[in-house]
């Protein structure tokens, strides 16, 4: 036995003043009358011995101390020691990440099914519970901390909606952890489709929310670019997934609409866990509109079913060209891409060095400094020396001939559409790659490609000569190959700003009116949004545009999209012992009461039936 409201329990001195009258009442004093016969017929009529009268008047004085002693437990309110070590706490933990917008048959949301789970748990917990509510998508959000209001609680977690934004419970755990450690007994209550990690020193309780029997397909990867040798043409990449608790394979549509015109329709067949990727080429005008819809029936989240961009009108990259001797298939390459508007190029020589003005991306041929910048990505094509993060040994002149080229990562954004077949190429030196750079070609047992980041810059290296080569000139692998390395060295620039899609969740600084052409997960609506202090976190999926910029925001989150399967032993997990507690917290003051009540009314009829004073 304990209780809740010690406090109160000093009230129990107000039984010293019944105690103190019982002891100090006024004796008998004799009182001289006329005459004794009324007396007599009094005495007639309430004949008792003078034990039973002691027996009544302890037994009055005992009823009033019980009275008053109850009466004080009561406003302690006594609980039954089964629950004194339940918690005292609960941090209601709440997953309202893209996944928890996936639909049944039935068509309700996870997410409405997590809110029903915690709703069926808090209406049976008692009052002095605290409680604080933590939402969480791309970031934790505390909406409600250490509260006993739990109407408040209540409200806070019916006005929760899903986010298209992939959820990050790593951090959602860290905050929880932080909220149960404040009191000495807390239970976490997480509800969602994805159990947290990492749980074993925590009072840990997981509703799970997911399908039964979850079908779902996405875009989980998605690129735009210019192609590299082309004006008006564009190369889309996009990589489909299916998610790994599919029952079957999915056969699902994908549709490509260009300014309104269906321009491509292709047919996936995925097996569960597997992805494919696309190459989709595209010609239009630049600021054409592009739609990318996957169909599939009986598809569980349409968050990631689609792409809305915008054909992109990014400003040529500013190339500088330091070269000892120039290679002519070199300048063969940076030629074809500069009639094609895709760079600008600021050719000097080793003398000029270090250049005035900064570019996107240093290309450094047949020649390195000796101070090394860090500033910007660097391209070196066929170093002749070690300098800065390249290090390498220098093969005696021609060089050593290769007749063929093996491809090591072949996904790689540098081989993109470059074909290393028939191609036989003269290595200059020996690279000595360290752990960040990646070697991507090897010509017998050494990298003569390489690609990587030293510190956050990156760096593509080649160790063969492009014009010593026999069969490189007779093909378009090299000015192919220069021009992903230049995109894929670009991409964090200026230049490529509109190329790169952003994320729900990320911040974007943009000033004024700016119309969006958002995926609501059936259908592209055509909002509009004031920013009048110009930055703000995006919260939609769609294509935006303002006065002066465009951009694209995407789902595209191979974690949201593998949609988990409902662990039913996790639904029916009992809750840990603080509901048992309720009973034991309620039930005892009102039990003392009820016989506070009845002793009252038996003294007032011993008072009055049996003249019990």
């Amino acid at each position: 036995m304990h209780f809740l409201s010690p406090a109160l329990l000093h009230l129990a001195w107000l039984a010293l003043i019944p105690l103190a009258l019982y002891l100090f009442r006024k004796r008998a004093r004799r009182v001289s009358v006329s005459t004794l016969l009324f007396f007599r017929s009094l005495s007639r009529e309430h004949q008792e011995s003078a034990w039973l009268r002691k027996v009544k008047k302890w037994l009055s004085l005992l009823l009033t101390l019980l009275v008053i002693l109850l009466s004080a437990l009561a406003l302690g309110r006594p609980a039954s020691d089964v629950g004194k070590n339940a918690a005292t706490a609960i941090v209601l933990v709440i997953d309202c990440s893209a996944s928890m917008a996936a639909r049944d048959a039935r068509g309700e949301t996870r997410l409405a099914v997590a809110k029903r789970l915690l709703h069926q748990r808090l209406k049976d917990l008692p009052d002095q519970v605290i409680f604080s509510l933590v939402a969480y998508d791309a970031k934790p959000h505390v909406l409600l901390s250490r509260s006993r209001n739990r109407r408040e609680c209540l409200r806070l977690l019916s006005e929760i909606q899903p986010m298209p934004m992939e959820g990050r419970p790593a951090a959602a755990l860290i905050v929880s952890r932080r909220l149960a450690e404040i009191e000495a007994r807390s239970q976490i209550w997480h509800a969602g489709d994805t159990a947290f990690t990492d749980t074993q020193s925590l009072s840990y309780v997981f509703l799970d929310a997911a399908l039964a029997s979850p079908q779902n397909i996405g875009i989980t990867s998605f690129q735009i670019r210019q192609a590299p040798m082309a004006r008006d043409r564009f190369e889309t990449f996009i990589k489909v997934s299916a998610a790994k608790s599919n029952r079957t394979n999915i056969t699902s549509t994908l549709e490509v609409t260009l300014a309104g015109r269906l321009v491509q329709l292709r047919e996936l067949e995925l097996d569960p866990g597997h992805s494919t990727t696309l190459i989709v080429p595209l010609e239009g005008v630049r600021g054409q509109r592009l739609e990318l819809r996957l169909k599939t029936l009986g598809d569980a989240l349409g968050w990631d079913d689609a792409i809305v961009t915008f054909l992109p009108q990014s400003r040529p990259i500013i190339v500088s060209w330091v070269a000892d001797k120039a290679d002519p298939f070199t300048e063969l390459a940076m030629t074809s891409m500069i009639e094609a508007g895709r760079i600008e190029v600021l050719k000097g020589s080793p003398s000029s060095w270090p250049l005035k003005d900064k570019p996107d991306v240093y290309v450094f041929e047949g020649w390195l400094p000796d101070n090394w910048p860090t500033d910007r990505p660097i391209i070196a094509l066929n170093p002749p020396q070690t300098s800065g993060p390249v290090h390498l040994q220098p093969l005696a002149a021609p060089g050593l001939p290769h007749d063929s080229v093996r491809d090591v990562a072949p996904d790689h954004p540098l081989l993109y559409r470059v074909s290393s077949s028939r191609l036989a190429v003269m290595q200059t030196s020996i690279l000595q790659l360290n752990g960040s750079m990646e070697p991507l070609w090897m010509a017998g047992t050494e990298p003569i490609l390489a690609a990587g980041e030293n510190s956050g810059q990156r760096m593509v290296i080649t160790a063969f000569s492009p014009s010593r080569s026999e069969q490189l000139a007779l093909l378009p692998a090299f000015p192919l190959l220069l021009g992903n390395a230049l995109y894929w060295c670009a991409e964090s620039t200026e230049a490529m700003s509109e190329l790169r899609p952003q994320h729900p969740g990320e911040l974007l600084s943009e000033t004024g009116l700016i119309e969006w052409t958002e995926w609501d997960g059936n259908q592209f609506v055509e909002t509009t949004l004031d920013s009048s202090k110009g930055l703000f976190a995006i919260k939609q999926i769609g294509a935006w545009q303002s006065l002066d910029h465009r951009g694209t925001s995407i789902l595209a989150s191979a974690t949201e999209t593998d949609l988990p399967i409902l662990n039913e032993d996790a639904t029916s997990m009992p809750v840990l012992p603080i509901i048992k507690a309720r009973a034991a917290v309620s039930d005892w003051p009102v039990a003392l009461l009820w016989l506070v009540l009845m002793l009252l009314i038996l003294e007032s009829w011993l008072f009055h039936r049996k003249a019990v004073y």
